[in-house]
């Protein structure tokens, strides 16, 4: 390779006889054949730099950045959602989506490199100052120079003095990507929550959130992305390396096998028994497939792919779930984000929608929004739909996921509970008569359950209870049953763990405790809650993101609870599903559906 882009989930490598080739996810739609002499990646797309100066992308073209302005360009650069390019008398050009003016480089500047973070963007002028655009803070300050190369990242900017020294801004607390050694560098490339540099001897030295031990040798440049990065060697190969996963293969002992056919999917996050027949399979990405078999091929159902605002940090389609009375009400529930356009403002909404089913269709022209959110900071959004065997709809909520347009907030950070039989699009859905605060005193009438963080999965079992997995901050993950008006503890506890200075803890009304906990070590980041496996003793089985892991928790009130350690996977885990016959399958990030099946241990 001559060089390689690394993106959120995907790569791409310009190959030394000008062709492109692109792994990961998103990575469909790369340009065949020769005559490239450049390739940047962002988080769902990806350009490259004709020799004739021409710039063409591909990959996820919401909001127009996979169409680049016509013009001939000597760069070009990748972002989250916005990428730009520099003419041979250094204007910039960039698009995409401009909020906070990301995209709108200031008039008459010249600049002699460029590049894109997240929600700014930055360029070398002529004379080696640093100047930048956009949002983000310290980020996106302009710093004298002079400097001769530079590299943006989610949420730091870092430069290359004339000396090799290393310069790096950021916003607020970060996890050391903007604390470079000392020392010189002849290449520098920053990414989510990671800097990498190369010395001038060649060695790679990275620095920033979980980093791995880099490889050794001599290398000619370096890229640094969401979830790894790769560096090309002097001699042209190229070796990739994840920052969170240090994954020693795939371990399935307890019983596990591949489902449909053990293809791989891109971001799967639910899988239902569809009650046409087959299996679902809701997508990040915005659609929802049937699979009539593991060898059929899948047929589209649903398909927001053109309006899910995706594929950010905590963006995109998060959950789907058909009615409980399909038969008699043919609709298909989703939760999942549209970009500014969608609401006339410059925000992005979490949405809760229902879509009518026709003909093994959704009428996508009918589409009801339910609840549309406002959220009141970057991420937490939580975000699982699912139905309790009393037909009510229960939606979990993160921190952030706050603010119902037109309305009160208070949503943040709970599980809601809300009856959307007979809703329409003057009354979208009643507060049921038994909600813990129906009158609206002290929560929102909505709320089920509060004290939550990010509650990315929830699952009812046999006996009606509602377990849920709610993501830590950077101590423990927990497990917990939520119960009818219970607080679960956030912000004060962290899992069992509290978070008050000076350890004033003792809540009036006590918090729900945690049924279990685990801390963040050996890889692990966030929990995945799960499902309850069928049979009599009805295990609770999840697993955590970042490691692949993939547990189930023992015991009951009486003699305590215990994890035991089921399937150690490759891939990220996403979700878990249930299949037509009850069985528990693992949803994994550009890997296959696993089956959990596995025998009860005895107690210790």
């Amino acid at each position: 390779m001559a060089r390689i882009a690394v993106g959120d989930a995907h790569s791409c490598g310009l190959r030394t006889d000008g062709s492109i080739a692109c792994w990961g996810l998103m990575r469909e739609g790369w340009p065949d054949g020769g005559g490239w002499t450049a390739v940047t990646s962002g988080t769902n797309f990806s350009c490259g730099l004709r020799g004739d100066g021409a710039v063409a992308c591909w990959g996820d073209g919401s909001h127009g950045k996979t169409d680049p302005p016509d013009g001939r360009f000597v760069q070009v650069a990748a972002g989250k959602q916005h990428a730009c390019a520099l003419d041979a008398d250094g204007a910039a050009a960039c698009w995409g989506w401009d909020a906070q003016g990301r995209a709108s480089p200031p008039g008459g500047a010249v600049f002699t490199a460029i590049d894109v973070g997240d929600t700014h963007s930055c360029g070398l002028t002529a004379a080696g100052d640093l100047l930048c655009w956009g949002a983000g803070g310290a980020q996106s300050r302009s710093a004298a120079g002079p400097f001769r190369a530079l590299a943006t990242g989610m949420r730091q900017t870092c430069a290359l003095r004339d000396d090799g020294a290393a310069f790096c801004q950021s916003a607020g607390v970060l996890d050391g990507e903007a604390n470079p050694p000392d020392g010189a560098f002849a290449g520098i490339s920053a990414g989510d929550q990671r800097t990498c540099g190369i010395t001038s001897s060649g060695a790679l030295s990275c620095w920033g959130a979980d980093p791995l031990p880099e490889p050794q040798g001599a290398f000619a440049s370096v890229s640094v992305g969401g979830w790894e990065a790769c560096a090309v060697r002097t001699d042209g190969r190229f070796e990739c390396w994840p920052f969170a996963w240090p994954h020693t293969g795939l371990r399935l002992d307890g019983g596990g096998k591949y489902a449909l056919g053990g293809r791989f999917l891109d971001q799967p996050v639910e899988l239902f028994p569809w009650p046409e027949g087959g299996l679902a399979v809701a997508d990040r990405g915005g659609a929802v497939d049937v699979y009539a078999s593991d060898d059929a091929e899948p047929r589209r159902v649903l398909d927001l792919t053109g309006r899910t605002w995706c594929c950010g940090t905590e963006h995109g389609m998060f959950s789907a779930a058909p009615d409980p009375e399909f038969g008699a009400f043919p609709y298909l529930y989703v939760y999942y984000h549209v970009g500014p356009d969608a609401g006339g403002d410059d925000a992005i909404r979490g949405r809760l929608a229902r879509f009518p089913i026709a003909g093994g269709q959704a009428v996508h022209a009918e589409e009801l929004v339910i609840l549309d959110l406002l959220p009141a900071g970057a991420n937490h959004f939580g975000g699982a739909v699912r139905f309790g065997p009393d037909g009510m709809l229960y939606l979990s909520l993160g921190e952030f996921a706050d603010i119902p347009a037109g309305g009160a907030p208070g949503l943040g950070g709970t599980i809601v509970r809300i009856d959307v039989r007979g809703a329409t699009a003057e009354r979208p859905y009643r507060v049921p008569a038994d909600n813990p605060f129906a009158s609206g005193a002290g929560r929102a009438p909505e709320v089920w359950a509060y004290g939550f963080r990010n509650p990315w999965r929830m699952s009812f079992d046999g006996e009606g209870r509602l377990w849920v997995g709610d993501v830590g901050e950077d101590a423990l993950e927990e497990v917990s049953i939520a119960e009818a008006g219970a607080d679960l503890g956030w912000p004060r506890f962290e899992g069992n763990l509290c978070r008050v200075s000076g350890g004033a803890c003792t809540p009036d009304p006590p918090v729900t405790l945690p049924l279990t906990t685990y801390p963040h070590a050996d890889g692990n980041c966030a929990i995945v809650g799960g499902i309850t496996l069928p049979g009599p003793d009805g295990r609770y089985v999840f697993g955590d993101f970042c490691s692949g892991r993939v547990w189930a928790l023992n015991g009951d009130a009486g003699r305590g609870w215990w994890m035991e350690e089921l399937l150690d996977l490759q891939w990220p885990l996403s979700s878990f599903g249930r299949g037509r016959g009850g069985e528990v399958y693992a949803l994994t990030f550009g890997g296959p559906l696993v089956r959990v099946d596995a025998a009860s241990p005895p107690a210790p």
